[in-house]
Order: C-alpha cells, then sequence, then structure tokens
C-alpha cells in the first residue's frame, strides 16, 4: 500500500479550518494479501492503514513534515511509529504498523497521531495538533468463517429449499460480521442483498438472461421448436434411434436448459414410450444432455453469469496490483478458453452418444431398461411418476400453428451471428495487426450479450408478424383480400389468413418467458450475496491460506472440480455453487500458481464443470427436478439410475483430464481423447447390451446376484435371453424352458439353476409373481409378431405410448410395488 493515506486522514481531523475530512482505518491480512479486511482472525497479523483524508494547500505550505502515531485495539496499544510527510506530495494512505489479537469478540481498533509545531517563524498552525480515529471488528478463530456455508449446505441438505438455505446462511454471515442479530439484519438486507441487485454488472446478466428467456418463449409459441423435434422424432422407429433424436434435439436447443427440459422430455415422451424406452433413459438423456450443452456453448443463458463471474475475479486481481500475464483480461477470453478444460460434461455427451448408439447400459438403469423392452411396456416402465397431470410450460404454441423447425433455426442463427458481430466491434482497438481472436478476447461481452440478444428477440417478432397461417399452410402474403371481405364488405364470417403470432400474443409471450427464469434469478442474487458475505467474513481468506500456505498449485483444477461437486450436490444450484466459489478460489489459485495460464484456466473450468456435475447428482436440482417433471418420471428412480454415469464420468475427469493436465503430463487435447477412449472402454467393459443372448449383467449387479439368490434379477436375466431368442416380450410370469434357448445363450445357467436348492428357491420365488391375463400377453404378442426383435419394433402413432397410470395394465402396476424394495434398496 502507499504511505500516504494515513497523514490525510490525520491532517483532516487535525486542522481547526474547513480543511478537514472524515478518514477511516483499513485492515489488510498479511498472510494472504487481502485487502479492506471486514473481520479478524485470532493469532493472524493485520497491517494497519489510515485512508479518506485529504491534505490543505495552506497545512502543507506552512512546513509541516512529520508526526508520530499510536496503534492501540482495545486500549492495548500494539504500535507505534513516526511518519514523515512531503508537502509536495502528501499521502493518501499512510500505514500505522501492524496488530494481532489473542482472543474473540468486538475489538476496537484505534489509531492516534500528533505532528510537530511548524518552524517558529511560521504562525499557520497551532503548536500542537494531535487527533484519533477508530473502527470496531469482530475477532474469531478462522474456521468461524466456515460456519455460514456450513448452515447454507446444511439447509439445503435438510429442507431441500435452496432460497431459505442461502438467505438463512447470508443472515447467520452478516451477524457474525456485525456482532449483533439486529445489525446482521440491516447488513443482510442493505449491504448484501441490495449490492447485489445495484451492481451494474450483475445489471447485464439480469437483463440478458431476461431478454434470452423471453426470446425462447416466442420461438417456443411460435411452433418453431416443436418443429424442430417433430422432424428430428420422424427417424424415431427403434429404441436406439428415438434415444439418438431425443439427444440431437438436446444438442441443437442449447441456449437455454429449461427450455431443452421441457420441450426434449415432453415432445420426445410418448414416442419413447411406444418404443419401450423406461422413463429413466428419457430423463437421463434429458437431464445430462440440457446443462452441459448449456453451460459449454459461447451463446446460452449461462454465458453472460459465468463470462460475469470471470470478470469481477479478473478485476480483483488487476485491482490488487497483479500482473494477469498472458491469462486473457477479458472474461469472455476466459471463458472460451477454459471450455477445453472442462472434462466431466464433454465427457458426460460422449457416455451418452456411445451407450445409445451400443444400446448398453449398467447398474439400475440396465435394470429399468429391460424391465420395459424385455416386458414390452409401452408406458415408460416403473419409472413414471405416480401424477397424472401433464407438465406444461404454459406458453405450448396453439393447435392450428403449424410446427415450422425454421421459425427456430433463423432466430438462433441471427442470435449467433449479432453476438459475435457486438463481440468483434467492442473488441477493436484500431490496431491492424489484430485476429479475429484478439477481437473476441479483448470484446465486452456485456454489451454483446445483452445487445445481440435483443436485437435478436426484435428481429424474431418482425419474422412472426411477417408470417400468415392459412389452412395450416404459412404465406409471406399479407391478407389484403381476407381483410377487405371482413371489414369493408362487413362480412364477419369470412376466413382470412392470420398472422403467426400478433403483437399482443408476442408482448404475452415474452413476458411469460422472463417470469419463468424470475425464480432462478432469485437464487442468483441470493448467490452473488452470499458470495460478498463470505468474503466479508472471511471463508475466502481461510481458503486461500489452505490453497497458499500447502496445496500443490498442480492439483487446484482437481480441488476445485471436488469442491465444486460436492457444494453443488448439496446446495442444488450450479449457480449458487460458482457464485460462491469464484471469490473464493480463483484469486488464492492465481497467487498460488503464479499467474499460471493453464492452472488458472482449469480451475476456473473445475469451478463450472464440478457445478454441473454436482447438479446431475443432487435430488433437489432445478433441472435434475425439472428434468424428471418433464419425462414424468420418478424423481428418486432418476437420481439413483443416473449416479453410476455420473459417478464414471468424474472418474475419468479427475484421472484423465484434470490430474495429469494439472501436472503438465500431457495437453488438455490430449487429457479429451483419453476420456474419449476410457469413456468408450467403459461402454464395452462394463455396460452390457440391454438385450442378450445371455442376459448377463453388468460385472457389479452379476456380484450381488451371487450374493443374493433370491434376487429378481435371476428371473429377469432368464427373460432377457429369451426375449432375445424369442425376438419378442416375454410375459413376467412367463416359465423359461431350456429348449427356448438356443444353445451357447443361457441354456446352460438355466439347466445348472434346475439341479438343486437353487432351481427350487427360484420356483418358490416364481410362484409368487403376479400372473399376466392371457389376453393381455397375446395382445403383445401380436402388436410385435412381425417384428425381428426389439430393435425394430415400428414407431406407430406418435401418442402410442401409455402416460396414464390408468392405462397400465394392473398386473404391471402390483409388480411394480411388489419390487421396489428389490431394485433399490
Amino acid at each position: 500500500m502507499h504511505l500516504p493515506e494515513f497523514a490525510v486522514a490525520i491532517l483532516g481531523t487535525l486542522i481547526l479550518s474547513s480543511s478537514v475530512l472524515a478518514q477511516d482505518i483499513v485492515l489488510h491480512d498479511v498472510e494472504t494479501t487481502a485487502s479492506d479486511v471486514s473481520t479478524i482472525f485470532k493469532g493472524k497479523d493485520y497491517d494497519v492503514v489510515v485512508t479518506g483524508a485529504s491534505w490543505d494547500s495552506d497545512l502543507l505550505s506552512a512546513g509541516l513534515t512529520s508526526g508520530t502515531y499510536t496503534t492501540s485495539v482495545n486500549g492495548e496499544v500494539q504500535a507505534t511509529g513516526e511518519v514523515n510527510i512531503d508537502p509536495n506530495d502528501p499521502p493518501d494512505e499512510v500505514p500505522v504498523g501492524s496488530i494481532k489479537v489473542s482472543s474473540g469478540g468486538t475489538k476496537t481498533v484505534s489509531v492516534e497521531w500528533a505532528f510537530a509545531p511548524p518552524p517558529p517563524n511560521s504562525t499557520a498552525m497551532p503548536a500542537d495538533v494531535s487527533g484519533s480515529t477508530s473502527r470496531d471488528y469482530q475477532a474469531f478463530g478462522a474456521g468461524a468463517s466456515l460456519v455460514p456455508l456450513i448452515v447454507i449446505l446444511l439447509l439445503a441438505v435438510c429442507t431441500g429449499i435452496v432460497e431459505l438455505s442461502l438467505t438463512t446462511g447470508i443472515f447467520v454471515g452478516a451477524c457474525i460480521v456485525a456482532g449483533n442479530v439486529k445489525d446482521g439484519f440491516k447488513l443482510t438486507l442493505e449491504k448484501y442483498i441490495l449490492e447485489a441487485l445495484a451492481d451494474v454488472g450483475h445489471g447485464y446478466v439480469y437483463l440478458f438472461t431476461l431478454f434470452l428467456a423471453g426470446l425462447v418463449a416466442i420461438m417456443e409459441k411460435s411452433g418453431g421448436i416443436k418443429g424442430l423435434t417433430v422432424q428430428l422424432a420422424r427417424i424415431a422407429r427403434t429404441p436406439r434411434t428415438g434415444l439418438l433424436a431425443a439427444f440431437f434435439s438436446g444438442c441443437l436447443i442449447f441456449f437455454d436448459d429449461y427450455a431443452n427440459c421441457l420441450v426434449i422430455g415432453q415432445t420426445m415422451l410418448p414416442i419413447l414410450d411406444s418404443l419401450g424406452v423406461s422413463r429413466e433413459k428419457l430423463a437421463y438423456v434429458v437431464d445430462a444432455t440440457a446443462a452441459p450443452i448449456a453451460s459449454l456453448v459461447p451463446v446460452s443463458s449461462w454465458v453472460g453469469f459465468e463470462v460475469g463471474l470471470i470478470q469481477e475475479e479478473l478485476d480483483r486481481i488487476v485491482a490488487l496490483g497483479w500482473d494477469l500475464g498472458s491469462i486473457k483480461a477479458s472474461g469472455y477470453g476466459v471463458f472460451l478458453e477454459s471450455i477445453k478444460y472442462r472434462y466431466y460434461p464433454i465427457f458426460m455427451l460422449f457416455l451418452q452418444i456411445l451407450l445409445i448408439i451400443t444400446a448398453r447400459d449398467f447398474g439400475l438403469m440396465l435394470t429399468a431398461e429391460r424391465k420395459t423392452q424385455v416386458y414390452g411396456r409401452t408406458d415408460g416402465g416403473k419409472g413414471r411418476a405416480a401424477a397424472t397431470e401433464k407438465l406444461s410450460s404454459g406458453n405450448a404454441p396453439k393447435e392450428s400453428t403449424p410446427a415450422k423447425m425454421y421459425n427456430m433455426l433463423i432466430p438462433v442463427a441471427l442470435l449467433i451471428f449479432f453476438i459475435f458481430y457486438l463481440l468483434v466491434q467492442s473488441g477493436k482497438s484500431g490496431d491492424p495487426d489484430e485476429t479475429f481472436q484478439d477481437y473476441i478476447m479483448n470484446s465486452d461481452s456485456y454489451v454483446a450479450l445483452l445487445f445481440g440478444t435483443m436485437a435478436t428477440a426484435l428481429c424474431t417478432a418482425i419474422l412472426y408478424l411477417i408470417q400468415y397461417v392459412n389452412d395450416d399452410r404459412i404465406t409471406l402474403i399479407p391478407p389484403v383480400c381476407g381483410w377487405f371481405n371482413r371489414y369493408l364488405r362487413r362480412d364477419r364470417s369470412a376466413e382470412y389468413p392470420k398472422a403467426l403470432m400478433n403483437v399482443k400474443e408476442l408482448v404475452e409471450s415474452f413476458l411469460f418467458g422472463m417470469t419463468k427464469i424470475f425464480p432462478a434469478l432469485i437464487v442468483l442474487t441470493l448467490a452473488w450475496a452470499a458470495g460478498s458475505m463470505m468474503g466479508d467474513v472471511g471463508t475466502d481468506r481461510l481458503f486461500s491460506s489452505w490453497i497458499v500456505g500447502g496445496v500443490d498449485p498442480t492439483t487446484l483444477p482437481t480441488l476445485s472440480f471436488i469442491i465444486s461437486l460436492l457444494i453443488a450436490t448439496a446446495l442444488g444450484s450450479s449457480w449458487g455453487t460458482m457464485a460462491i466459489l469464484f471469490p473464493l478460489i480463483t484469486i488464492p489459485t492465481f497467487e498460488a500458481s503464479g499467474g499460471d495460464p493453464g492452472i488458472f484456466y482449469g480451475t476456473v473450468a473445475g469451478i463450472l464443470s464440478g457445478s454441473v456435475a454436482g447438479d446431475h447428482i443432487s435430488p433437489i436440482s432445478d433441472t435434475t427436478v425439472l428434468s424428471s417433471l418433464a419425462a414424468q418420471c420418478d424423481l428418486f428412480r432418476h437420481v439413483m439410475t443416473q449416479a453410476p454415469y455420473v459417478a464414471v464420468v468424474v472418474l475419468w475427469s479427475i484421472l484423465v483430464g484434470t490430474l495429469p493436465v494439472g501436472r503438465g503430463r500431457y495437453s488438455t487435447g490430449v487429457g479429451i481423447f483419453l476420456g474419449f477412449v476410457f469413456t468408450l472402454l467403459t461402454v464395452f467393459l462394463l455396460a452390457v447390451p440391454v438385450i442378450s443372448s445371455t442376459g448377463r449383467f453388468d460385472p457389479f449387479q452379476e456380484l450381488m446376484m451371487r450374493f443374493d439368490k433370491r434376487s429378481g434379477l435371476h428371473l429377469l436375466k432368464e427373460h432377457t435371453a429369451l426375449c432375445h431368442a424369442r425376438g419378442g416380450p416375454v410375459s413376467k410370469g412367463e416359465e423359461v424352458r431350456p429348449e427356448d434357448i438356443p444353445e451357447g445363450g443361457y441354456r446352460q445357467s438355466i439347466l445348472g439353476r434346475m439341479q438343486g436348492a437353487m432351481r427350487s428357491s427360484m420356483a418358490g420365488r416364481r410362484s409368487t409373481t403376479v400372473q399376466l391375463n392371457k389376453n393381455t400377453l397375446s395382445a403383445i404378442q401380436e402388436e410385435k409378431a412381425n417384428a425381428a426383435g426389439m430393435e425394430d419394433v415400428d414407431l406407430g402413432e406418435e401418442s402410442g405410448g401409455s402416460s396414464d397410470p390408468k392405462d397400465v395394465p394392473e398386473a404391471f402396476v402390483e409388480e411394480d410395488n411388489a419390487e421396489d424394495k428389490a431394485d433399490f434398496p
């Protein structure tokens, strides 16, 4: 810090004239170099600086050159010294020693000063000038700074209400900073929440997010999003192609994870039901596509928020006087650089596409898929939600609106064009040697995202206003004749083309989209406030002392990923996790790594990707809940069937991604390639075909079956082999005879089971199984009689699946209830 500020404050108070201005005490943490701390850790050293005053020219001309100070804590003197003043360069900040406290509670830090009299021939100042200033701080052990974070996580786990958890945590932290409940309540509202709302950068994020949500809503209302999914659904003729259509639809709706979940889940639900795909698998594809895609692409509802967080940390680093070096100076530039380090969302997309193409699964998802496909169920299987009410976005297009996918593709193309055009324009500095990459890296992402989104919304509104619907067709010709017949001839019964969307519908739909995203903005605001509060409490200083003091910097990308994963799992909000962790980890990472770009980008990516991973396995996550609702899947089954996939991807993300790349063993490109290879090996070595000649389960389930001879999986294994041999579904209560299975299939296992006690135990199990009535079985077999196998089941009517529990055969319902504990112990 500069020598100056103390003198300024001092003189301002000392003088008996109108030149006196206010001054204040500021503490700087010696260990972590954190400036202007709001609380004191016991046993830590803090530099004291007096700041906030200005000098009067008459005083300086009087010849004042020196003074003394005394710094004390609760009346106990801890530092004394002399202040030298240069009249030609008066100080803004003046260091006045250091302090350390050994006990907790309220600590009053006081500074007293006295200036020497001016030379004998000067009468501009009194012979003795003195003054003082003080400030109260709360002191406690460093570990107490974790209390607000722990409160937030515990409440999130216990209540599942993110808003309540964050608000309570902010209040607890504010009380710690203030030292009492009354002032803590005041700090919660006036400082943390209101300052989060008033921040200009946050305002850009609010507006961009709201405008993009409105844009998505009018695209949905126009039928454009539905048109895209309907076109992709045309290729869905088997479980494999149906899931591929769902996956690629999710990839194309990259601009918003909420829209992704709702549209894909509801559109593909009846199609995949009719193809025998379980609700658990649909919910997984929806959930595991939405957030990874939205967090990776440079144009989405996530980008403004992520870029804003990164930019704030870059500004803080620069404010501390550190040189960014080769690290990009713009938040958007760091965002783009971090994409190649985000192994979890990339590997999760790899795993999805490989599992779909190979028709393989493992864990509880394999059981769910087999119970749906082997028994020919078209109701979504056991994972279907109990509620019969269909989830609706409330903004679906009218039945008379033609579903044209160009009404989505054109706005998306415009969005990408406007944003990148504005990025380039805002990044130009006039240097003729600048490249396109330089433009992007030096751009003002706030301006580009906000104005690009608004321009797209206006152009899209015009696009919809100039289209007219006539007999389920769209034309650009204005219905002049229709208007003439209706209004001039007063023929009110005359039919004429109507606008695809009129002005009222556009405005209402746009506002509806804004309201739909509003709950997320509440969480976002509270998360920003929580991050600010934790900075005041000192949680960031505690993390910094851990990171800078003893952690190998090369492990920081891995540690940030794991910490982010755990917090997001407990909190249930990826955005909330990001807002909390960025202020805690990024600056210590920069300091500990010496500004190493690879480690810095890797740590930023670790926070972003870990938040997505935790979001996937948290039962209180917004996207997890929304995915299960859109797919009409039981939430518990969705979480349990998805968890093994998340665990595998997290494992490879660490072992072949963050750890070796962080240590510099190879480049991130090699890490991504190895991630694909190991994901492929996982699919072929751990996952098994849903329908196979042996009916074998994955190794872990096979091991479990060895210890549980009465498990229902034994019978399902036999029925899977029979389904493969027959080329069609079987009845749950059907006996499996050795001659039903071709040689080399599951026949030897059946013969062995027919001998001894194991055979009798399985027979006992079968005797309790609910039998399908012959009419139901024959109807299923007749429906599939012409199919060459489960892979060739015809789609039939788009709404052929039954999503209503009332339409499910009673035998299925009873069997499902009886086997719940067996599937999910």
